[in-house]
């Protein structure tokens, strides 16, 4: 063999360990930079936290903003423990003074608003700085009535200052990790609140640098952080880890049902490098991506396509082969068709239990949800209220009683009662519910005209110009106590009732300074049958939490309370790139 073939062979063997290297060492880097791609059906409306009302945009701003507290991730019954305060706050004896400590070291991400771009720490005047902004109008926050007249000297300062530098009797920053926060009264879910999304802890130098620009450029201290800033119209953002995040670990104590997940336990959170988030409001499109694998999870409870995917409970062999996993459990949520009390017609309670008596929950359960629903006797769910007095729903479906109903209304068979419209979300799903809801109407002579809307135009029609008849919403529990349901009552901007009942918000008010729990409880129940009687919207069931996801995807649980749950959830990138060569 000559010397030249000698060195070409011993060149082109160079070249092919080379290449070998390089392809190994990206394999090594595409299997230890794990993403996790997910999907929402509706805009995410905006990066503020204290402005968000539908889960979908908390889901979004908790990958970035934290709360002093935290519902447990894998603990059942639900526990409240310390996110960014240290522990659980010392609480007086009268329940009205809380101090709290802040946990120290930990840092806002890096952003241009702070010196020389570098995150700072974590301050308690930081959480005094992000509840009176709860307080401020301008901000609009969606749910300011839980705070008003609550804590001492907070309505005065609203009302007269706005300052964000005056001090509040009510609400002191002691020492840079010590807040003093001193109540009107005794407040039952006060820490329950400081767990939501509304009290997530934001910097005050975002909010100067920014300005009105703020809600598109979030700055927080949570695991990850938001690319590129936010843009209403893009269809996917982009979430990288912090590098700032602390050392937060996935949790060591866990329900039994979950107790195979601590294998996790003690590991550093987030599981994941980067999130990337999906804007559909189509549905055939998430249907085909979660199947080609080019979406990770989805959630399916509301969508139409679940329905042929899923028999008994289980997923069909077809999906099934394709490595998805049908994830359920029961819900906290309610759906409803409410009336806008604005209208003299919905005055007339022989209508509204009319309504009420001719719309068959059975049915509907049956064709949106397979029967897995619980049919709704009230507002509120039927765990969150006293199981020795249970609820039961005066006007379930009867059409006799219905009509003779609409006949004391003043309207036999619907005559002289105008059109009524029901303004919807225009996903199919949505839109296939309505359509059932006037098929039953249609059944006692009221015509009900359904238009459809996309999400930030029927939050425009119900929360900014309360240009509804009757819309339809589903109301997610915040936290875990029927309280988070009967705000929707008493508050009549919450849901877009419009809904006053002096008698209700009396017993109401009086329930919510109770701190035994069993006894509050027992109020609430009371008050939700109380609510059945008057029939101030039309329930129709608790819808059950349903996702579908691949088998790469490791210890997923849903909470309804803990909307920060990315940060826990692993991706096998090994088995997701096998399944994506094939």
């Amino acid at each position: 063999m000559s010397k030249r073939i000698m060195v070409y062979l011993m060149v082109m063997g160079l070249l092919v360990v080379i290449l070998y290297n390089r392809q190994y060492k990206r394999k090594q880097f595409v299997e230890s930079f794990s993403i996790l791609q997910n999907v929402t059906m509706r805009p995410i409306d905006g990066m503020d936290p204290l402005r968000i009302k539908d889960v979908d945009s908390a889901h979004a701003v908790s990958k970035i903003y934290e709360g002093l507290y935290e519902w447990s991730y894998l603990e059942r019954p639900f526990k409240l423990v310390p996110n960014l305060a240290e522990g659980m706050p010392i609480i007086s004896t009268d329940g009205l003074i809380y101090t709290f400590k802040v946990k120290k070291g930990i840092l806002f991400q890096d952003d241009a608003c702070f010196p020389n771009g570098k995150g700072r720490e974590l301050k308690a005047a930081d959480v005094v700085f992000s509840l009176k902004r709860v307080m401020d109008p301008k901000n609009a926050a969606p749910y300011v009535d839980f705070f008003n007249g609550k804590i001492q000297g907070l309505d005065v300062w609203r009302d007269t200052s706005l300052d964000y530098e005056q001090a509040v009797e009510g609400l002191k920053a002691l020492d840079d990790y010590t807040l003093q926060v001193t109540l009107t009264q005794p407040w039952s879910i006060f820490l329950d609140l400081l767990a939501h999304n509304t009290c997530y802890i934001v910097p005050k130098e975002a909010v100067i640098y920014y300005g009105s620009e703020f809600l598109n450029h979030p700055v927080g201290t949570g695991p990850f952080m938001l690319q590129n800033g936010f843009n209403p119209q893009e269809k996917k953002l982009e979430f990288i880890r912090n590098p700032n995040f602390r050392e937060k670990l996935f949790p060591s104590e866990a329900a039994p049902q979950y107790q195979h997940m601590l294998a996790y336990a003690g590991r550093k959170l987030p599981l994941v490098d980067k999130v990337i988030t999906y804007v559909f409001e189509e549905e055939q499109p998430r249907f085909l991506k979660i199947q080609n694998a080019e979406i990770d999870i989805d959630r399916v409870d509301t969508s139409a396509f679940v329905l042929s995917m899923v028999k008994d409970g289980k997923l069909l062999p077809e999906f099934e082969s394709k490595g998805l996993v049908f994830y359920q459990e029961a819900g906290s949520s309610t759906e409803f068709f409410t009336f806008n009390h604005n209208h003299d017609l919905f005055k007339n309670l022989y209508l509204r239990q009319a309504m009420s008596l001719a719309f068959d929950r059975d049915t509907y359960n049956q064709l949106f949800y397979n029967g897995v629903a619980e049919v709704a006797h009230s507002l509120v769910p039927l765990a969150l209220l006293d199981p020795s007095e249970p609820v039961k729903n005066p006007y379930a479906y009867d059409v006799k009683r219905a009509r003779d109903y609409l006949t004391q209304a003043g309207y036999p068979d619907g005559k002289g009662l105008p059109v009524i419209t029901l303004d919807v979300r225009s996903e199919t799903a949505e839109k296939n519910k309505a359509d059932f809801f006037a098929k039953c109407m249609a059944q006692i002579g009221i015509q009900i005209q359904v238009i459809t809307n996309t999400w930030p135009e029927l939050c425009n029609k119900i929360f900014t110009k309360h240009a509804t008849m009757m819309h339809a919403l589903t109301w997610h529990v915040d936290y875990p106590e029927a309280s988070s349901c009967l705000e929707l009552v008493s508050n009549k901007n919450l849901g877009g009732l419009q809904y006053e009942n002096t008698e209700f918000n009396k017993l109401y008010s009086k329930a919510k300074i109770i701190n035994e729990r069993e006894t509050r409880c027992l109020v609430y129940t009371n008050l939700s049958q109380a609510t059945a009687e008057e029939v101030p919207m039309i329930c129709a069931v608790h819808r059950p939490i349903q996702f579908l996801h691949h088998k790469w995807i490791k210890n997923f649980v849903y909470s309804g309370y803990n909307y920060g749950l990315d940060q826990y959830i692993a991706v096998d990138m090994k088995e997701k790139n096998q399944f994506s060569s094939r």
